[in-house]
């Protein structure tokens, strides 16, 4: 393990262990949190670095000792440049405290539109949240679910032809009525069957090849066998073992979940049009000045070779 995270750990089981009333106390923003040669990192560093992370999302991400590490590590090293570059000047020019100046703007900026965004008053949502409800009570039921054993007839140790063939000679006997888990150890070749007899639970997700989902969607009653379904890895004979309906689910244990989800639209929506007012100011620009822009760049030869081609 890094030295760096055995000198931790401890640390932060304390912080994780710590009475209520302790994880409520505050180091000062010059506290000392770790240095490195000239290189020092305070609490006020980290909670600067945490500013772009939203405030309901900074307890998680530091509940974690790696991120902390790493946290921590960046801010060192970084200061370590830095000041490496203030040695050699790097920092003594227009440009460079320009480019600071941009990036305040660009923080600055966030902040706003942060502040905006958890400043509205969206009012009562409540109502339009069970309109949304009773409009499509189904979307917010608990998923059912689909349990299946397969076949797989695979393309990779036979031609596309012989394994079509073959899929079509096991889809007939299943049909006729043949032991499907026989079926499986015969002829299957999913190297899963020796554990697991062919059965997938929740063949519908959206993990699995769309091809098979959507074969597992078509079958209704336990026993019923698909056609022959063909996928990236072969073909398949399926049928179903299990199918578990969904369940219904009240307004009132889903009413947070739909009440969040429009809250954020509204959100989303109303900061989008803040902005797009913003951008409806008409700009001022100067021509020739923003033309000049595309040459200011280039080494002095090519400048000159531009030239020559608009003169042409």
């Amino acid at each position: 393990m890094h030295t760096f995270v055995r000198m931790l750990l401890p640390a932060v089981a304390l912080i994780l262990f710590a009475s209520s009333a302790n994880a409520q106390d505050k180091y000062p923003p010059e506290t000392v949190v770790a240095k490195r040669g000239d290189a020092v990192v305070t609490m006020l560093d980290v909670d600067a670095a945490l500013l772009g992370v939203p405030a309901r999302l900074r307890a998680n991400v530091m509940n974690n000792p790696k991120r902390i590490e790493e946290l921590i590590e960046g801010l060192l090293i970084n200061q370590q440049l830095a000041l490496e570059g203030q040695e050699l000047g790097l920092d003594d020019n227009a440009v460079f405290q320009q480019a600071v100046a941009l990036q305040r703007y660009r923080m600055l900026g966030e902040q706003r539109l942060i502040a905006y965004r958890t400043s509205m008053d969206l009012g009562d949502v409540e109502e339009l949240a069970r309109e949304r409800y009773m409009v499509n009570p189904d979307a917010y039921a608990i998923p059912g679910s689909a349990s299946v054993r397969h076949i797989l007839v695979d393309t990779k140790s036979r031609s596309e032809e012989d394994a079509l063939e073959l899929a079509k000679e096991v889809h007939a006997k299943a049909v006729a009525g043949s032991d499907f888990v026989v079926l499986v150890k015969e002829y299957s070749d999913d190297p899963s069957k020796e554990s697991n007899e062919g059965l997938i639970p929740n063949a519908e997700s959206d993990g699995l090849d769309p091809a098979f989902a959507a074969a597992v969607k078509d079958l209704k009653t336990t026993g019923e066998i698909s056609r022959v379904v063909k996928t990236q890895f072969g073909y398949h004979v399926i049928v179903l073992v299990q199918r578990m309906p969904s369940k219904p689910r009240s307004f009132d244990q889903v009413k947070e979940k739909i009440i969040g989800e429009l809250e954020g639209t509204m959100r989303d929506a109303r900061v989008q049009e803040h902005v797009d007012s913003l951008k409806g100011i008409e700009i001022e620009a100067v021509p020739e000045v923003v033309a000049s822009l595309r040459t200011r760049y280039l080494p002095e030869s090519e400048v000159q070779a531009v030239g020559d081609k608009s003169g042409n």
